[in-house]
């Protein structure tokens, strides 16, 4: 061996030493940038195409509603967030269960949880809650219902395909069925029925609804919470009972919770009252042009320019009440929606709204 060999082989001797250590280190190296290349570029799994049904059931969903309502458009976000891309087939009740107890669509909404539904099916948290009531006929004045009794000695009036709650149906031996609330309502103004269960939203959609004839103001509700004519109920997403079904659901769920802690729940559950997202377009009331934009005593706030946009948040007792001698001014609570005023919460003179778009 030669000076310059000895002298290479006693340089090389401790890396020959190390070389167990340094391999295993380049190894773990070499898996850490695997796995983390891997997490940082795995492709988004594309989302998964599902059939869901639903009903007719202003304002809650339908195919004649912006977005199909504003409950379908909530399944639809929460069902979209939760990695599937939903297509809503509208039915009657009835069947839109069947379709899901055979296979034929995920899930159907909204459904009251009834006894027999949750038995039979898997039910997501709560999507909203509705206020279900007995619609009576003023005409004819208000029935008195004190006990299971007088409200078994009534012709109550129910919709195919509904779960009611459980107060209401031990009491009534023998519903008047009617294919929809409209044909139910025809039923309550024309005396064939004494009063009708409905949703109160969804009661009052239809009295609303040109389709109906009849004035609304002929028609109320019975009032108070006593549970033979009240119930407050939660609307549910529902599946088959399936181990599949059970993941989907709790995905569904956690996405549905953080959606209600949102503001963009509260924006879309709004569009089920009327009032609370009534357009209009404010005008001038008196000669400075501007429109003025007041607070609760009706004093200037804020003036505003001709054709701001804004929704009525709750209209006045006096454009629903029998007139008396007229008020020397109405005002409205409303929220601005575009110009330089636009999200301030104030009120205005009713004379200053106009329902629409300004005519050109």
């Amino acid at each position: 061996m030669t000076p310059n060999s000895r002298r290479l082989s006693a340089l090389l001797k401790p890396l020959r030493s190390w070389a167990p250590a340094l391999v295993l280190v380049a190894a773990v190296v070499v898996a850490t940038g695997i796995v983390a290349i891997g997490l940082r570029g795995s492709p988004t799994t594309p989302s998964r195409a599902v059939l869901v049904s639903s009903g007719s059931w202003a304002p809650f969903v339908g195919p004649e509603l912006p977005s199909g309502g504003p409950v379908t458009r909530l399944v639809v976000e929460v069902l979209s967030r939760s990695g599937y891309s939903p297509e809503v087939r509208y039915t009657s009740w009835s069947l839109a269960e069947e379709q899901v107890a055979a296979g034929a669509t995920v899930g159907a909404f909204p459904l009251v949880g009834s006894e027999s539904r949750r038995t039979d099916f898997l039910l997501s948290d709560p999507l909203v809650d509705f206020e279900y009531v007995l619609f009576y006929n003023r005409r004819n004045g208000e029935p008195t219902v004190s006990s299971a009794a007088d409200l078994g000695a009534l012709r109550v009036g129910a919709i195919d395909g509904y779960d009611y709650w459980g107060e209401l149906e031990s009491a009534v031996d023998e519903f008047v069925r009617f294919g929809s609330a409209l044909e139910g309502f025809r039923a309550l103004a024309d005396g064939r029925i004494d009063v009708l269960a409905e949703g109160l939203l969804s009661g009052r959609a239809v009295l609303a609804d040109p389709s109906f004839a009849g004035d609304a103001a002929d028609f109320g509700h019975l009032p108070g919470d006593n549970p033979l004519v009240h119930s407050m109920e939660g609307l549910y997403f529902m599946m088959a009972d399936s181990n599949e079904a059970a993941t989907v659901m709790a995905r569904f769920n956690a996405t549905l919770a953080k959606m209600r802690q949102s503001q963009e729940y509260e924006d879309i559950v709004a569009d089920l009252e009327p009032s609370g997202r009534r357009e209009v377009t404010l005008i001038p009331v008196g000669g400075t042009g501007l429109v003025e934009l007041l607070d609760q005593d009706g004093k200037l706030v804020l003036l505003a320019p001709k054709g701001t946009r804004a929704q009525v948040l709750a209209w006045p007792e006096a454009f629903g009440a029998s007139p008396g001698p007229p008020p020397d001014r109405i005002l409205v609570r409303v929220k601005v929606t575009n110009g330089p005023a636009q999200g301030r919460v104030l009120h205005v003179d009713a004379r200053a709204l106009l329902l629409g778009t300004e005519p050109s």
